[in-house]
């Protein structure tokens, strides 16, 4: 792994992210209990797994009732958020200073038992607020009590920004309804706010998404991408760079988090890079634009896109389908960018000799089956957080079979895997068919085992059998395709604790910690998003209730004068000087309710922004709107002063931060320019396209290619280099066509073209009579 000894990233890890206290063993384990109690509810209840598990016992011949016990959704929010009390009142500390890292205080027990009991209360009296819609006067108290804990819990993990905004904007909030805090309590406790659609979006799909992530990291999935892709471009020059590009891509579509992205691949790929010959002020900055485009990467992308498809009222894999393009442009830029700085650098490829041979990559190709089965899954419609927990248990399935210290005929256990996986998302019509055909492959690996033909009987035959059997039961049982894929994922946790914890061999014991551990880290890493959304959720609440939601849209058309351009450009200003302090998810929700509805009621009455979504209810205007401030939300990471992911690249590379983060911002062009391109030419979201004709798929290659073409003019003036370096006339012609052609007009592009390819002959001349 990385060069750099472990102590830096932990340093690093502690400056960008958080300090967290190291507690003792009784309060670590009660922080761990918290964290895997939230991964229980979550599963048990809020995916419904209860009754998935009662229907297979009912056609089983055993009714357990107590299977069907039913929570409303609120409830399980407020058990999740009363979990997510306990880990951040241990872990965090009322202020960062050294003193308050070495001890809990009373008032931390004291505070955390508040925000419990607070949220212990929703869950306590939830139904008959349900039947009564009334508060009495401990609700209110309650009530108030909750919505405290929620701002401090915010400060201690996220900083002070986004709890001062939530502080503002619950002060108008009051004030503007008279202090009537019954009022005020019924709409930002138990109708919205804390438990408002962004809280129920990250307890409904993106936990399923974080637990999916915490699995792949833990066992081993992001090392596999990030050593494949390495070995894959690393011999050809600038090959860490571009290898870089493509494992934080591929990385970012499991984390969605950029200064998470940085911290693991980046201890590897920024060290290569540097070795490489790349400056420590370009090796810190590709790596964070490279993550934070994790971010704009289908088919996982950051939380605020699950969110973005509830707001919009738009199926997730339609989210992921729009976001395709914008994705490609954003990496092709990046790539085209690290292109012609490693050729202005003059920088070779390294030796073959550091890397694994492709030939071992190749062989392990199929840990990546389980990006690929939920990509499938998604893209097909099936509710997201299902795709994620059925890919957990082929992630689980593949790393047991990919550990070359347990014996195994690897090439018929990933056979076996792969058909099953098949076989698995086949329909009821074939149910029993399907579950013969699953119990004759469990056969002849056990023929196969006591004939010592490539199978003996250890871990791999152990964890493959019950998958073959489990799959084979529930098809024979005629359960859905849901509910298996559901049960697989999360048996397929059982099967490896089981598998694993009497294994006396390494590999089958770090599965066994990876397993649990995972689950763990699962419930730790949603503290930061989750308790960004309930923050947010509390500003949606008080523009929702005052009735201010539409009042600003007006106000900020009426502060632009009704110019498209100009709101397009404060916008972005403020989008990126509030991610400079707000978490991504926050800034995205908070933008949409402020920016995007004044950028929709602009447009909605303009062709094509006047069209639905071919479909559905939703306007494009209002499709465009919410992807443009999504996207701007997301940079700021990388946009100075604060650009938090550029600062953890530059720490790890030793660079200068101001350098580092302004090479950031010229890499990630793409991003900054990019969507005013997808706004004014909404057709490269692909949904938005009511029929493909020859004319329109033209269309949207024409689009593509072009803004290609105009990053890689762009890319051309910043580096000032293309074959030699540019004269500073050449690179503003250059950089000029390059601003101009973002309109995508043919005339403009058609001369963008032409100065190319002069350009193209020109330094060839030039370098033919310099030598």
């Amino acid at each position: 792994m990385a060069e750099e000894p472990s102590i830096d990233v932990v340093e690093i890890e502690e400056v960008v992210i958080e300090r967290t206290r190291t507690l003792s063993p009784r309060l670590e384990l009660v922080v761990k209990v918290a964290a895997v109690l939230i991964g229980l509810y979550e599963i048990l209840f809020i995916f419904n797994f209860n009754y998935t598990l009662y229907d297979l016992f009912q056609r089983l011949g055993v009714e357990l009732e107590f299977l069907r016990i039913t929570f409303q959704p609120k409830q399980g929010e407020a058990f999740v958020m009363a979990m997510l009390m306990v880990i951040t009142f241990l872990l965090y500390p009322v202020r960062k200073g050294e003193k308050y890292l070495r001890k809990v205080f009373s008032y931390d027990y004291v505070m955390g038992a508040a925000g419990v009991v607070s949220m212990l209360y929703l869950f306590a009296v939830y139904q008959r607020y349900i039947l009564t819609s009334s508060l009495n006067q401990t609700d209110v108290i309650f009530g108030l009590l909750a919505i405290i804990m929620v701002i401090e819990a915010t400060r201690r993990v996220l900083g002070w920004v986004l709890p001062m905004i939530v502080v503002l904007f619950l002060l108008y909030g009051a004030y503007a309804i008279n202090y009537d805090w019954v009022r005020f309590v019924q709409q930002l406790y138990f109708d919205e706010g804390i438990f408002g659609i962004p809280f129920f979006v990250m307890t409904i799909y993106v936990f399923a998404f974080i637990f999916f992530g915490a699995f792949l990291l833990r066992i081993g999935v992001s090392d596999y991408i990030t050593e494949f892709m390495i070995s894959l471009f690393g011999k050809r020059p600038g090959g860490p760079a571009k290898s870089a590009v493509i494992s934080s891509a591929l990385m970012g579509t499991v984390s969605g988090s950029s200064v998470a992205n940085v911290l693991t691949t980046g201890t590897f790929t920024i060290p290569l890079m540097k070795k490489a010959g790349y400056p420590p002020e370009i090796a810190g900055a590709v790596e964070p634009v490279a993550s934070t485009g994790g971010q704009l990467m289908p088919p996982i992308m950051g939380a605020a896109a699950f969110i973005m498809a509830e707001f919009l009222n738009l199926p997730y894999n339609k989210i992921i389908i729009a976001a395709v393009l914008p994705a490609l442009v954003y990496y092709g830029g990046v790539y085209l960018f690290i292109d012609l700085e490693t050729k202005r650098l003059g920088l070779k490829g390294m030796a073959a000799e550091a890397f694994k041979t492709m030939a071992y990559f190749l062989r392990k190709l199929y840990i990546l089956l389980p990006i690929v089965v939920i990509t499938v899954a998604l893209v097909w419609g099936i509710a997201p957080q299902i795709a994620a927990i059925s890919s957990l248990g082929v992630a689980i399935w593949v790393a047991w079979i990919s550990r070359d210290e347990i014996y195994g005929n690897e090439k018929l256990y990933v056979a076996v895997a792969l058909l099953a996986t098949l076989l698995m998302f086949l329909g009821k019509d074939v149910g029993k068919q399907t579950s013969m055909v699953l119990l004759v492959m469990f056969l002849l690996l056990a023929v196969l085992g006591v004939m010592k033909r490539g199978v003996t009987f250890n871990e791999k035959f152990y964890i493959t059998s019950l998958f073959l059997l489990f799959i084979a039961l529930t098809k024979y049982l005629g359960m859905g395709k849901e509910q298996i894929v559901l049960m697989t994922g999360v048996f397929g946790i059982v099967f490896s604790i089981l598998v694993g914890y009497p294994s006396a061999l390494d590999s089958g014991r770090m599965m066994y910690r990876a397993t649990y551990e995972a689950m763990i880290d699962a419930g730790k890493t949603s503290v930061s998003v989750m308790l960004a959304a309930a923050s947010a959720g509390l500003i949606q609440g008080v523009l929702t209730m005052t009735g201010e939601l539409t009042n600003i849209g007006y106000r900020l058309i009426s502060l632009t004068h009704g110019n498209l351009w100009l709101l397009l450009l404060l916008t972005m200003v403020f989008s990126l000087i509030l991610g400079m302090g707000v978490p991504t998810t926050a800034n995205y929700i908070i933008t949409s309710l402020v920016a995007a509805p004044a950028i929709y009621m602009l447009v909605r009455n303009i062709e094509p922004y006047n069209q639905p979504v071919p479909g559905y209810t939703v306007l494009i205007a209002m499709l465009a709107a919410h992807f443009f401030v999504f996207y701007f939300g997301i940079l700021a990471d990388v946009t100075p002063p604060v650009a938090l992911a550029s600062y953890a690249g530059s720490a790890i590379a030793g660079g200068d931060f101001w350098k580092t983060a302004m090479n950031a911002v010229k890499y990630a062009l793409a991003g900054y320019i990019g969507p005013y391109i997808y706004f004014t030419h909404p057709e490269m979201f692909l949904i938005t396209v009511s029929e493909w004709t020859p004319a329109m798929i033209l269309r949207v290659l024409y689009y593509l290619v072009a803004t290609l073409f105009v990053m890689y003019l762009l890319a051309i003036a910043l580096t000032g280099f293309y074959s030699t370096r540019l004269k500073s006339w050449m690179r503003g012609v250059i950089g000029a066509l390059g601003l101009v052609g973002v309109t995508l007009n043919p005339i403009v592009i058609g001369a963008g073209v032409v100065a190319w390819l002069g350009l193209k002959f020109y330094g060839a001349r030039f370098e033919k009579s310099a030598s």
